[in-house]
């Protein structure tokens, strides 16, 4: 009967385990809400920062160019491939798809390039040849 007692409390033990880890985990999961915008984007500052043998930040600053009021919304979109950087130019537009992720401590929305094309320009798709 000992036995059965004890086979009992290690079962309610375990499963009391499990439910304060589950519970612990729901805490301390962090929540994302997802947003997602396509327009018309124009670039009005480029910027970066570098610390020297440690990371590099690079982004963009910019709004919806079809919106002509004098509250519109301003982006501050990360980049993270210097080649894209690179290309991006101060007072051009671009069609673009940016996606923001906020988690749960965060005020604001950290936004990246889903997608990215010249506004009136040739999109180019295949491989290219190194002569």
């Amino acid at each position: 009967m000992f036995n059965c007692s004890r086979k009992k409390w290690v079962v309610w033990l375990v499963i009391l385990f499990l439910i304060v880890g589950f519970l612990f985990y729901l805490y301390f999961e962090e929540e994302k809400s997802y947003k997602s915008s396509s327009m018309f984007f124009e670039i009005e500052k480029k910027e970066h920062y570098i610390e020297p043998g440690k990371y590099m930040k690079m982004w963009v600053i910019g709004s919806n160019a079809n919106d002509n009021s004098p509250n519109k919304e301003r982006y501050k979109v990360m980049i993270e491939d210097s080649r894209i950087y690179n290309l991006l130019e101060e007072g051009n537009e671009y069609f673009v798809n940016i996606q923001g992720v906020n988690k749960r401590n965060q005020s604001e929305y950290i936004y990246t390039f889903g997608q990215l094309g010249l506004v009136d320009g040739t999109q180019l798709v295949g491989k290219g040849i190194i002569e």
